[in-house]
């Protein structure tokens, strides 16, 4: 017993001595261009998921409002999260090409991630990853807005993503996260812009038919 609770206690010095060479020498590399090995990839990758996961699983999830919900929600996702998190069919923006780790495609979070975990990650942010916390600056209806049209985000393509932003804006579309085309990929968010709801199939709907849906019993 002795034994093992000398070695434990020389591993456990020998890890402290290791992190502490690391911090006080700058060995670490924080540069956003260095590419973290696999391991390090890994760890940081599920160490963000459980976090969240865990601490979502208290949230109480609200039914969808209707239309109007997702309508807000685009409009909040054009100015809050488009610049990073690319939109349907467009490029990626500067700001998203420099982050590390790369902002995830919010179409594929929709699908493997809850609502709770979602609103839970919009709400509070992600630390060392870009993504901050807006519970700080914006009400919970706002980021809840938010996830009724990221659960929209699978079946959209970047035609439906144009037609929402052009029945909101009056006849204007903006992308939100870069032009095509050859005329630069900054993005350009705007308060003003907004969504209507595609969701399913190859049928998506326009902007007489949105009004007319049912979404009394759509779960976020």
């Amino acid at each position: 017993m002795r034994i093992i609770i000398a070695t434990l206690g020389a591993a456990a010095a020998l890890a402290a001595g290791v992190g502490l060479l690391i911090v006080n020498t700058g060995m670490f590399n924080v540069s956003t261009s260095w590419e973290d090995p696999a391991l390090v990839r890994w760890a940081l990758i599920t160490t963000r998921e459980n976090s969240i996961k865990s601490r979502a699983a208290y949230i109480e999830t609200p039914m969808t409002t209707g239309a109007k919900q997702v309508d807000e929600g685009f409009r909040s996702y054009r100015e809050m999260c488009a610049v990073c998190h690319t939109p349907p069919g467009a490029i990626d923006s500067p700001i998203t090409k420099g982050l590390n780790p790369v902002p995830p495609d919010l179409a594929e979070s929709a699908e493997h991630m809850s609502s709770a975990e979602l609103f839970w990650a919009i709400k509070n942010g992600i630390r060392m990853t870009g993504m901050p916390g807006w519970g700080i600056t914006h009400k919970d209806k706002e980021m809840w807005d938010i996830v009724a049209f990221l659960k929209t985000l699978p079946d959209m393509k970047k035609e439906d993503y144009e037609a929402m932003g052009k029945r909101l804006e009056g006849g204007h579309s903006h992308s939100g996260g870069g032009h095509e085309g050859g005329h630069g990929d900054t993005a350009e968010p705007h308060s003003d812009a907004g969504s209507g709801h595609a969701h399913g199939g190859d049928e998506h709907p326009h902007d007489d038919d949105v009004e007319d849906m049912d979404f009394s019993d759509m779960e976020i």
